[in-house]
């Protein structure tokens, strides 16, 4: 087993994506985890998950802690963020490092390279990720482990409908509410189905246009992530609007997973990733075969073998599965440095 050190990202209670996922698997798996908060904590550390540790004052940890660990385990730096790299040779020096390419954001990539010279390993989400990593540092092991199934998503639990989930019949997508999505696509949907009820459930980020005039579109803001639930067994149809554009053709999106844990049919935008998941996921090239397909998922008859048919994909798709994997990264990079026996 090994000390696992996620450097200072995120808050942990943040939209609750790959970063906790992951840690939250490599716990349960007997690694000690200490996740970096960006919140300030009114404690020194905050056991969050099995073996998973929120902690601030990385002077104290640094000083205090992470020496008497060292004596036992080795120390490994999990990061999804470029930026990190001086912040984990600098202050908490660990015995290897992984970087994991989840997003290609363009503003993080000139912090790559460095990022990379410096890791041991490569974890990626997507398959375009991992080809131009292979291509651009050959000399460098690349895994994939795609993103996955939170398994509270399967068997919901009949709950009442949400207050702020408008009647009718309801297409949402959940997720953050940013600059990436194609909000002219989400618009047209919205006037071509004046009787359906457009949700969106989610964070925002950067820009986004005003849908007052659409009273039809509902932005119902941030839920916590065990609430999401309550609202899919009322989904008609889950949708991923996306642009094409780099971040997003290159994402393999946790949503589907999330949406197909749950049964509800999914219409996406035509992303590689997305496209590999047919038919458990429909994908859609134009605003045009996007209006044409949620037309028919829409009307069509409810199809109770292609739900178990999407339930049983996320079964074969989930974070247990990338724990398994993610650990075995780990510790396939600290047999090949001496460092487990």
């Amino acid at each position: 087993m090994a000390i696992i050190i996620y450097p200072k990202t995120m808050n942990w209670k943040y939209m609750k994506q790959r970063p906790q996922q992951l840690m939250t698997q490599l716990g349960a798996k007997g690694h000690q985890v200490f996740f970096e908060n960006l919140a300030p904590l009114d404690r020194d550390f905050l056991e969050v998950e099995k073996n998973v540790f929120l902690f601030t004052d990385h002077h104290a940890f640094v000083k205090h802690k992470l020496p008497a660990l060292r004596k036992s385990q080795p120390v490994v730096g999990w990061t999804t963020w470029s930026r990190q790299r001086t912040r984990l040779t600098s202050f908490y020096r660990p015995d290897a490092i992984i970087y994991d390419c989840c997003d290609e954001f363009p503003q993080w990539a000139k912090y790559e390279v460095k990022m990379v010279d410096t890791a041991d390993h490569l974890v990626c989400t997507a398959d375009s990720i991992r080809s131009r990593l292979e291509l651009a540092y050959p000399d460098k092991p690349v895994t994939l482990i795609p993103n996955g199934a939170d398994n509270g998503f399967f068997d919901i639990p009949v709950a009442p409908r949400p207050a702020d989930l408008p009647p009718g019949p309801i297409v949402a997508y959940i997720g953050a509410w940013a600059y990436w999505l194609d909000h002219e696509l989400f618009a047209k949907l919205a006037v071509r189905f004046p009787h359906v009820q457009f949700i969106s459930i989610g964070a925002s980020y950067g820009d986004i246009p005003d849908y007052t005039r659409l009273s039809n579109v509902h932005v119902l803001g941030e839920k916590p992530h065990h609430e999401l639930k309550q609202y899919l067994q009322y989904i008609d149809v889950a949708m991923i609007p996306f642009q094409y554009h780099p971040i997003t053709l290159a994402t393999n999106p946790v949503k589907a997973y999330e949406y197909m844990a749950a049964g509800v049919p999914v219409l996406s935008t035509a992303l590689p990733e997305c496209i590999r998941m047919e038919p458990h996921v429909t994908t859609a090239t134009t605003h045009e075969d996007f209006i044409s397909k949620l037309n028919r998922m829409l009307t069509e008859p409810k199809n109770d073998s292609a739900r178990e048919a999407r339930i049983a994909y996320a079964r074969q798709n989930r974070w247990q599965e990338r724990g398994d994997a993610a650990d075995q990264v780990i510790r396939d990079m600290l047999l090949a440095k001496g460092l487990l026996k």
